[in-house]
């Protein structure tokens, strides 16, 4: 994701600031020393015609002189100012041996070239260079660079180094991970510049057997969005997939540094776990296997006090409980997530309670779950009167859809109870809710009017024209009323 444009400011401020320049760090001194607007623009053009002069100048410029020129180019670009020259100065720097000195150039490029820039084409030969060459150094800057710019053209020219780059499994993982996700960058830019049939029956087959975690997420972010593309066509990594998901739910040679708070890897489960989604649902002997990794999941799920832990477990959670819906699982499964739902509506962090009245919700208009879901509707009242308006409207929401005939009257009760008190930015909503509720499971005639009139009676204003229309016409029309 690219970064903000006052943390990218502030990142290659501190970049400047190291180089040990002194005619750069004398710059930015004096622009920050600046009194106003007006004195900042003289100082900026009057260091723009010095450097416009220098590169113009017959004296040719050592590589320390490029650099420092350039820096304080990207400077000036980066305070808001137009730079319209130095791009080909930025260019020299890309081809230099030096890794300082190539750096600085994937940098202003990144930067200051967007991916419809002329002088982008003059680049690419040089960015190939890199990414064909044995310097992983120069490698990762090449990487870094396509990904940033993206663009049809970078995608078209360059996209089958990327690939070649991302399979050489001799490469450190760091540089693999910098492939995967700019093969990403240029799928989403370009589509058809990605082989993507070759890569549904190979090549994406063999990066699965990656053990560098690290990498593997990388590449599950780029299969993510082939499959979205193609589910059919990759369906064939379904097997590879469940049994990643199966080593890192028994925590099997997972390093330290990928297990958060001991879970290991929950961005990696999260991501298989949403892949899953996209591919046809599995045979009977890959689907109970995938189940039993999904209840093994489920049974260790817990509330702790650890936030950062239960934040990591509550992820997944949610995607299972998106996943086992996906594979329209059998009862005793999403029984299991609804008992854990339970729980949660009922924490202190309002988060996990929005995300618990939002996924039982879901699990609500499945029919056969009705029951289990109306079994936490104390708790689900009690939603009714957080301060939060979000979840206060999310409890709403959830007991207009587990209502039935058999809970009616108590919804109903405590809706009424609730109204009075209710956000005014919610209270039509509700009234509206309640009067659908009235008639869709009135159990008499008479209970309808009772309610119907208490409706009217509280929601003052907030009541339609049609809903009195409709009391009337029922009073009208029966002789017992």
């Amino acid at each position: 994701t690219p970064l903000a444009p006052s943390a990218l400011r502030c990142l290659l401020d501190k970049m400047m600031s190291s180089t040990n320049m002194r005619g750069l760090s004398k710059f930015i001194s004096d622009i920050r020393a600046c009194p106003n607007k007006e004195a900042e623009r003289a100082r900026v053009d009057k260091e723009l015609a010095k450097i416009r002069g220098k590169f113009k100048s017959d004296r040719k410029l050592g590589g320390y002189d490029k650099k420092k020129y350039v820096w304080k180019m990207l400077y000036i670009f980066m305070l808001g100012y137009e730079v319209d020259f130095g791009h080909m100065e930025a260019m020299a720097l890309i081809s230099s041996q030096k890794y300082a000195e190539k750096q600085v150039g994937y940098i202003v490029v990144s930067v200051m070239l967007n991916e419809s820039h002329e002088f982008l084409r003059l680049a690419i030969n040089c960015v190939r260079n890199d990414l064909i060459s044995r310097n992983e150094a120069a490698q990762a800057l090449a990487l870094t660079c396509i990904a940033n710019v993206g663009g049809k053209e970078f995608a078209e020219a360059l996209a089958g180094e990327v690939q070649n780059v991302l399979m050489k499994t001799t490469l450190r993982p760091v540089v693999r991970k910098k492939a995967a996700l700019c093969l990403l960058r240029l799928f989403r830019k370009n589509p058809d510049a990605v082989q993507s049939d070759a890569w549904g029956r190979d090549q994406i087959s063999q990066l699965l057997h990656e053990r560098n975690i690290g990498v593997l997420t990388a590449i599950m972010s780029l299969l993510l969005a082939l499959a979205a593309a193609d589910p059919v066509g990759y369906s064939s990594c379904t097997g590879q997939c469940v049994e990643i998901l199966d080593r890192l739910v028994k925590n099997q040679d997972i390093p330290a540094e990928y297990t958060y708070y001991h879970i290991p890897s929950p961005w990696l489960q999260i991501k298989i776990m949403r892949l899953m989604q996209h591919f046809p649902v599995p045979g009977d002997s890959m689907r109970r296997q995938l189940l039993g990794i999904l209840q093994r999941v489920l049974l260790s799920t817990e509330v702790v006090k650890n936030v950062y832990r239960n934040n990591a477990m509550h992820a997944v959670l949610f995607e299972i409980i998106n996943l086992v819906m996906y594979l329209d699982s059998e009862q005793e499964l999403v029984t299991q997530c609804v008992t854990l739902l339970g729980k949660f509506i009922g924490v202190r962090e309002p988060n996990i309670r929005y995300l618990g009245l939002e996924n039982m919700g879901r699990l609500a208009l499945m029919p056969e779950m009705l029951h289990v879901v109306q079994a936490h509707q104390e708790k689900i009242f009690t939603s009714l009167n957080d301060p939060d308006i979000s979840i206060r409207r999310r409890g709403m929401d959830l007991l207009f859809m587990m209502c039935d005939a058999s809970n009616a009257v108590v919804i109903q009760a405590e809706m009424l109870k609730y109204l009075p008190t209710a956000s005014i930015s919610i209270r039509e909503e509700l009234v509206l809710k309640m009067a659908v509720l009235a008639e869709r499971h009135a159990s008499d005639h008479i209970w309808y009017v009772d309610v119907m009139l208490e409706l009217i009676q509280k929601g003052t204003e907030f009541v339609s024209d049609e809903i009195w229309y409709r009391v009337v016409q029922m009073v009208t029309n029966e002789e017992a009323l």
